[in-house]
């Protein structure tokens, strides 16, 4: 009976809209004998009360306070959701990473499931590395040695909606004159 709430809360919503000058209502409302909810205003076999106040009607805003109205309201997903979010999980700032191959794994997480034109853009040393995708992890490979900057974007339709912070780590590499021949970057 999960959905019985919910018609008892459309029901009273609806009865919310009657015209202020009604005046306290006493409504019935009984469960038949294949589960059905009634409401009615008369009363029936077996019937509980319920008494409805009717709401307070307040006037309708001034002239000058319509103009201060959005013309555009957020839709309700969005009204819904906190503000959008994302923030690297790994490495961690300051630290350093020693691989002589120039590996570098960088995890994040958002409070956005990454569907719907929702994706991601790593940022390495301020220059996004490779296309913007849907899952928060980046291999990086080849990776120079020394300082870089990591920063991951959040994105609607291309459009930037929130930024983690920019994260500075330290790659070092042993044997740098020996490096394996690059792998091709994604773009």
């Amino acid at each position: 009976m999960y959905w019985i709430p919910h018609v008892l809360a459309a029901f009273l919503a609806a009865l919310a809209t009657l015209p202020p000058t009604t005046s306290a209502s006493q409504i019935y409302t009984w469960q038949d004998e294949d589960g059905t909810t009634h409401f009615s205003d008369k009363p029936h076999p077996g019937a509980s009360a319920l008494y409805i106040q009717p709401p307070e009607v307040s006037s309708p805003p001034l002239p000058s306070t319509i103009d201060a109205v959005p013309k555009t309201a957020p839709s309700p997903s969005d009204a819904a959701l906190p503000l959008p979010s994302i923030a690297l999980t790994s490495p961690a700032d300051q630290q350093t990473l020693r691989d002589n191959q120039g590996h570098i794994m960088v995890a994040a997480v958002a409070n956005r499931k990454l569907n719907q034109g929702h994706s991601a853009q790593l940022r390495l040393d301020g220059e996004p590395y490779g296309r913007p995708q849907t899952q928060l992890t980046w291999p990086l490979t080849n990776i120079d040695r020394g300082s870089h900057t990591l920063q991951v974007d959040l994105l609607k339709h291309g459009k930037v909606i929130a930024s983690s912070e920019e994260i500075t780590v330290f790659l070092h590499r042993a044997r740098i004159n020996q490096r394996p021949a690059p792998h091709p970057v994604p773009k």
